[in-house]
């Protein structure tokens, strides 16, 4: 009985100091714990950023322009900060034409470019040195309207000799035609027996010369065979206009 007593009188007058005891005992605890979390954290190897290897601008790029080797490179970005479309080889690329200006360090996507043979660029399939000319015809001067882009024509008109004789002569072969109505690919649906305008692309001095022989008179164009080897005469000019071509 007297044992209880003082086990309970010595609770009774040190409760505070074992609550602080036990207190103290949780908190080591609850630190170590703590500590062990850490460092097993960062002993364990980290998870490594998913990556991408993609082409972007090395410089500013203007819109419409081609885009060349130096203005572009590769790079591994973040998967997280690629676009959608982004191109991932340099070929890909150089050659092309910006349809948008694309700042430097921007990944490049397919929408912001373009190749200029598929797309609707008359500029880029002229070779240098010529000029495309617009040539309208009526069905009959051109193959019933069955000329198609990518065909090779000869153009024929007729002339007046000196002795008031006429004769029809051919004065441009080989001409190949870029475009029919302003499409550079055949239509879709029939052309048969409808008038076409013809694109085709000439040296300056014979488009002078075309143009000179659409106001003297009308000109028919004759679909040429695939490969044919025919030398281009001289064209009619202000000079010869009455002599026929030899």
């Amino acid at each position: 009985m007297v044992m209880r007593e003082r086990v309970g009188s010595f609770f009774r007058v040190n409760r505070w100091l074992i609550v602080s005891l036990i207190a103290l005992g949780a908190a080591v605890y609850l630190s170590t714990r703590y500590l062990d979390q850490i460092l097993q954290a960062s002993s364990s190897p980290s998870t490594p950023v998913a990556e991408a290897t993609v082409v972007v601008a090395r410089s500013a790029i203007p819109a419409y322009g081609t885009i060349s080797a130096a203005e572009v490179s590769l790079e591994r970005l973040p998967a997280a900060d690629v676009p959608p479309g982004a191109m991932t080889s340099v070929s890909q690329v150089v050659g092309q034409w910006s349809n948008e200006a694309i700042q430097p360090g921007v990944p490049i996507v397919d929408s912001a470019v373009f190749s200029p043979k598929s797309a609707n660029v008359l500029a880029s399939r002229i070779q240098p040195g010529d000029m495309a000319v617009d040539v309208p015809l009526n069905a009959s001067d051109v193959v019933d309207g069955l000329v198609e882009p990518g065909d090779n024509v000869s153009l024929f008109t007729t002339i007046t000799e000196a002795n008031n004789q006429q004769v029809t002569e051919d004065f441009l072969n080989n001409v190949k035609v870029l475009a029919v109505n302003g499409s550079f690919v055949p239509a879709t649906t029939p052309t048969t027996g409808q008038n076409l305008t013809l694109i085709l692309a000439l040296p300056p001095q014979q488009i002078a010369r075309l143009l000179f022989t659409q106001q003297k008179g009308p000109i028919e164009a004759v679909l040429d065979a695939p490969n044919a080897t025919t030398v281009p005469p001289t064209p009619f000019g202000t000079l010869n206009w009455q002599k026929p071509v030899p």
